[in-house]
């Protein structure tokens, strides 16, 4: 009976509703007849739990747990890359009192938590990276910092280093290979990664819970309940990533038509500013809603949409994409714009609705009329197919995929 060990910072549970795609990857291992511990930080700064401990061990739906102390932050400046560090150092320093992993699957967060490689050497174990971003990469692709600065040199080498030292690698997003070959890090490209090691594995859904979730935690809110609306709906950081006054615009080129109405859920730095141009524009089928959605009610609001909303600046996801929110909107089975053009778009596909470079307010207005417009048949189908492919994205089929990666 082989021991796994998953070590991911951001570890969700089902107490903390955060992602939990680690507690069902546990769930599904341990119910195939492997050991598992979960390993996850602790930031809260609630020192009384530990009384003067390291870390904790719980137990979360009959999933063990080790959470490990680690510094607190706000944001994301230094004290955040500092409790990663933390987190994985305290992770090695403490190896050896816990049963010893045949496999350690560790969700990485480069460069800062390279001492989980460490702890997987010195305990001999079988070591699988799995990336759900790309962090030097993305702090450079934003703006956030020069791809020719020292830092970003040394972070995209310990990266490297990181995916040599797998014996398999798994992406949440499709493209991670284009990622691999773009750095010149496989074998086809001169460096040391076989691709035939490298796996894709999104993120996903509990699509039973999903449904449940849908039929049980109705609200009565008027807007949302409207009939005689066609609703867009947008559910997400309201920040300069998301470019949400780009949608807002396309809001104010159909405002004249009163089949539309426009839901904004959601909070964040650029919300005040967008609700200030919304009044002084007069963009009255614009409605900034709820700043957060209990997680339990996501599903009803998303499923009462006409049209779900992905909302992006240019230059996310070239390498696929794998937001969280994108399998609550399959699994509400209904059309899906996004803003941007996706590389390995499910989208564009599958035939969802439409992702494509909507950088023009009568661009991104005429794609939302053209699926107002469709024919009741082609709009039914459209809905349907969401939710057929949603079923790809169901925690029990991710797991067996991932089950295939360890005993291959």
């Amino acid at each position: 009976m082989k021991t796994i060990w998953i070590v991911n910072y951001y570890a969700g549970t089902p107490e903390t509703m955060g992602n939990v795609r680690h507690f069902e990857f546990a769930r599904h291992l341990i119910a195939a007849g492997y050991i598992v511990r979960v390993f996850r930080a602790d930031h809260s700064g609630d020192a009384i739990e530990f009384k003067g401990k390291k870390y904790i061990n719980k137990e979360y739906g009959g999933v063990p747990y080790t959470c490990i102390k680690a510094k607190s932050y706000v944001g994301n400046g230094i004290k955040r890359i500092l409790s990663i560090f933390q987190f994985a150092w305290r992770l090695f320093l403490f190896r050896n009192k816990f049963e010893k992993p045949d496999i350690i699957l560790q969700n990485i967060h480069a460069p800062f938590d390279f001492p989980v490689v460490w702890a997987a050497k010195r305990l001999k174990s079988r070591y699988i990276a799995e990336a759900w971003d790309l962090w030097p990469n993305s702090f450079v692709r934003f703006g956030l910092i020069s791809a020719k600065s020292l830092m970003v040199k040394f972070a995209y080498g310990v990266e490297k280093k990181m995916y040599e030292n797998a014996s398999d690698i798994i992406f949440t997003f499709e493209g991670g290979i284009d990622y691999l070959r773009w750095h010149k890090w496989t074998t086809e490209t001169r460096g040391k990664i076989d691709p035939q090691k490298v796996h894709y594995i999104n993120n996903g859904i509990l699509l039973k819970e999903f449904y449940d979730n849908a039929r049980q935690y109705l609200t009565d809110d008027p807007d949302l309940n409207r009939k005689d609306k066609f609703k867009i709906i947008y559910l997400g950081s309201i920040r300069l990533v998301n470019d949400v006054k780009q949608l807002i615009d396309a809001a104010r080129v159909l405002k004249d038509d009163d089949r539309f109405s426009f839901l904004i859920y959601g909070n964040g730095n650029d919300k005040p500013v967008l609700q200030k141009y919304v009044r002084e524009n007069h963009i009255d089928n614009v409605i900034f809603k709820n700043d957060r959605i209990p997680y339990h009610y996501v599903p009803y609001v998303v499923s009462q949409a006409s049209l779900n909303v992905m909302n992006y600046r240019k230059g996310f996801g070239i390498y696929g994409a794998s937001s969280g929110k994108m399998f609550q909107y399959l699994a509400a089975g209904k059309p899906i714009v996004c803003n941007i053009k996706l590389n390995y778009s499910d989208i564009e596909r599958h035939n969802l609705g439409v992702a494509a470079d909507l950088d023009a307010p009568e661009k991104y207005a005429n794609v939302i009329r053209g699926i107002a417009n469709l024919p009741e048949e082609e709009y039914e189908a459209m809905c349907a197919r969401n939710k057929e492919i949603a079923k790809e994205f169901d925690y029990d089929v991710l797991s067996k995929k991932l089950l295939e990666v360890i005993e291959r």
